[in-house]
């Protein structure tokens, strides 16, 4: 099965450096072991390949099961959350359905941006409160790509021109 083929660019590109960070990390491990014998470093470096490679493993199985949702829409509010480490991000979608979305402060949304995200679908139950909820949910996140900036005239060629039709027609 080639993943390319079933999945989003976004999803492959951290499949793909979650997998090089590991990979990365232990040729430095391994440069480093050469140049001083220090058996420390290289055996840190061979658990972040460990570690690196059982998240990509589990990156796979989400992209190739599709388990992951899409939430796609327009930013329309940034609310920063004072002495947190995250943003709550409104998105609304072409139905006028509003959806907010927490993120952390290191991703950089604009207003007025058509943006897709991607989640891996929830299998934990909502503990109902706020804080715990997001805890639990923070590795839910997979990804998101910006689909460029929102304007009436892009809203405006996604429906059919009925007055082109009619005088076709004549």
């Amino acid at each position: 099965m080639n993943i390319l083929k079933i999945c989003p660019r976004v999803l492959f590109q951290k499949l793909l450096f979650t997998a090089l960070i590991g990979v990365g990390c232990l040729i430095v491990g391994l440069a480093y072991y050469i140049y001083s014998k220090d058996n420390i470093t290289l055996g840190l470096s061979c658990l972040v390949l460990i570690f690196s490679m059982i998240r990509s493993a589990g990156i796979y199985i989400v992209i190739s099961r599709k388990k992951y949702d899409t939430v796609e829409g327009v930013c329309i509010g940034i609310k920063p959350k004072s002495f947190n480490r995250h943003y709550i991000v409104k998105i609304m979608d072409d139905s006028g359905i509003e959806t907010s979305l927490r993120f952390g402060k290191q991703t950089k949304l604009k207003i007025g941006f058509r943006y897709r995200f991607y989640f891996k679908q929830r299998e934990r139950i909502s503990v109902g409160s706020e804080y715990l909820d997001a805890a639990l949910s923070s590795d839910l996140f997979l990804g998101f790509e910006e689909l460029g900036e929102f304007t009436i005239q892009s809203k405006a060629s996604d429906t059919p021109d009925f007055n082109d039709t009619k005088e076709n027609e004549s």
